[in-house]
């Protein structure tokens, strides 16, 4: 019927009732009018949302893209460093037909530092070590490739950025021992020197010892952050 509508009533019990007539074509304007809104109201949620997800994730990734930037710069000085040291353990050797130079402790630690020592019977691997809070911890695999056990003991040297070695003493000192047939994994904690700042520990060298006191492999590796 073209003149048919819809009646609501509004009643309350302290006023008349109220009548309001809505057409058909006016009902369903309205019921999608409600839709729409309801829609749009998901859509900007879900939009909100994910720009919310979204600007979490790239405030995550500058801040790791920050302290990569800050490592990064710590292991560019401490390689512009460890290049002044191999130049002043160079520039310690002979000098031609002119007078020797006198050697400094400096010069002959930065030798040792850079001198890698490999007979093949042990391995290093997974190496990690830091300084902090006044102590050095070190933690590695040890692997034996010789046939049958080994045993020794491990020395550490912490390398200064003045190219100094000064050698650390574990607490226990077991920690610094071993005795394998295959695998062992060392974790070591030493006192790092009275006063040293992180800034001057370049890094550390890991002399592996055998039952006779052998170096049988020697190699000076990075500090962690």
């Amino acid at each position: 019927m073209p003149n048919t509508s819809y009646s609501v009533l509004f009643m309350r019990d302290d006023a008349d009732v109220k009548t309001l007539r809505v057409s058909p074509r006016r009902l369903k304007l309205l019921l999608w009018l409600s839709a729409c809104v309801a829609v749009l109201v998901t859509i900007a949620l879900i939009v909100g949302l994910r720009s919310f997800v979204g600007y979490r994730m790239l405030a995550k990734e500058r801040r790791s893209l920050e302290v990569r930037l800050a490592d990064a710069q710590v292991n560019l000085e401490r390689l512009g460093n460890l290049e002044k040291i191999q130049q002043q353990g160079a520039s310690a050797g002979p000098a031609g037909k002119g007078k020797a130079k006198p050697v400094e402790p400096a010069s002959g630690a930065a030798a040792r530092a850079f001198r890698k020592i490999d007979s093949g019977a042990m391995t290093v691997e997974n190496f990690r070590a830091q300084v902090q809070g006044g102590n050095v911890s070190v933690a590695f695999d040890l692997n034996n490739r010789a046939q049958g056990a080994a045993s020794g003991a491990i020395s550490l040297l912490l390398l200064r950025n003045d190219g100094s070695l000064t050698e650390l003493d574990a607490s226990p000192a077991s920690d610094l021992t071993y005795q394998i047939s295959r695998f062992k994994r060392i974790s070591a904690s030493a006192n790092a020197p009275k006063g040293l700042s992180r800034k001057e520990a370049l890094g550390l060298r890991v002399e592996i010892k055998n039952s006779s006191g052998e170096v049988i492999l020697g190699e000076t590796y990075a500090l962690g952050s």
